[in-house]
């Protein structure tokens, strides 16, 4: 997980200039950039669609934020793009990283250039669930590329349906790559307790506080699985306190006494009894706040989805999948090469 400490840059006057503008120009000493267009702006600074000038090809270029708390970071994403270049993008189904440069006071990661993320792909569909087949190829494809990133000692832990593109869904359906690596590190260095991933895609390990393992991105796969065949989240809560209480308490249910003894953030969600013959633990009292459940359980999907009576055996083994995905243990949690070898929806 990136840690952002105070960090000296070196240029403090090209703080002045904003070089993010549509027709601006990206100084690198190979090549310059010209800016197209803004792809999308987040915390740390923005994505932009930019031609590269010496062979007019076009690519996706991040630019970091000038402030000084985020140098740290960009050190810590260098890292994992470095451990990138060890893995066939095409093979392992990552977004491939042309190039990195300092420009006038902003770090600047240049990647091919994709077609659309499955977020943006799902709002110009209403959120229309994807066919079973649809949503087998992009489980495939992503169980690859966990894999991978096992094999090279990263984990994502930011996976959600904005960090998966399409490379090009008219030419290739449903062929995708996993982007953003800006919070990627080996699991067992991220401190106990840290806040990582989306929070509807938060694992109960990260929300509990408990030591941390690859499987957090194999949840957030689950979750990501769940969103493409419903067309909702599975698990949409405005806090952490809902997310719990949705996890622990309601679609998924069953967290072992062991698993809460030992989260270093049980107690602001539960509270154990003071009964001397029954020290187990319950959910605090607390008003949810605003949301919806959509399942009881992930068995409602058959029942939700059942066609005039008719069982759908492709979509009972999608379920199966599912709540090995979802499976609140992370020790017994499926690992990717497992998914892969259980891919028969």
């Amino acid at each position: 997980m990136a840690h952002c400490y105070q960090h000296w840059c070196p240029y403090p006057s090209a703080y002045e200039h904003n070089i993010v503008e549509i027709g601006s120009i990206l100084f690198s000493r190979q090549t310059n950039y010209l800016v197209l267009s803004i792809l999308g702006e987040g915390t740390f600074g923005k994505v932009v669609k930019c031609v590269r000038l010496k062979d007019n090809k076009t690519v996706a270029v991040k630019v970091i934020k000038k402030e000084e708390d985020y140098y740290d970071c960009v050190e810590d994403e260098i890292q994992a793009l470095l451990k990138l270049k060890n893995l066939d993008p095409e093979i392992c189904n990552v977004v491939q990283i042309h190039a990195a440069f300092f420009d006038r006071g902003y770090f600047c990661f240049v990647f091919e250039y994709l077609d659309k993320s499955l977020f943006d792909y799902m709002v110009e569909n209403d959120f229309r669930p994807l066919p079973l087949e649809g949503i087998r190829l992009i489980v495939q494809q992503l169980a690859v590329a966990l894999q991978s990133l096992r094999s090279v000692g990263l984990t994502h832990c930011d996976i959600k349906l904005d960090n998966i593109m399409l490379v090009d869904h008219e030419k290739q359906p449903f062929r995708i790559k996993l982007i953003d690596f800006g919070l990627a590190d080996v699991a067992s260095s991220i401190p106990q307790g840290s806040v990582i991933q989306a929070l509807s895609y938060r694992s109960p390990e990260v929300l509990l506080g408990l030591p941390l393992t690859e499987a957090v991105d194999m949840w957030s796969l689950g979750c990501v699985v769940g969103e493409l065949h419903l067309g909702d989240r599975l698990f949409d809560g405005n806090n952490e306190y809902d997310m719990v209480n949705e996890e622990h308490c309601g679609t998924i249910r069953s967290t072992s006494e062991s698993m809460l003894d030992a989260g270093i953030k049980t107690n602001q969600y539960f509270k154990k009894s003071l009964c001397p013959w029954n020290r187990s633990w319950k959910l605090k009292t607390q008003l949810r706040t605003a949301g919806h459940k959509l399942l009881d359980s992930l068995d409602d999907i058959l029942s939700a989805f059942r066609t005039k009576g008719c069982e759908n055996p492709d979509l009972s083994l999608l379920v199966d999948l599912l709540k090995k995905m979802l499976d609140l243990d992370p020790a017994t949690r499926i690992t990717p090469a497992q998914l892969l070898h259980n891919m028969v929806f």
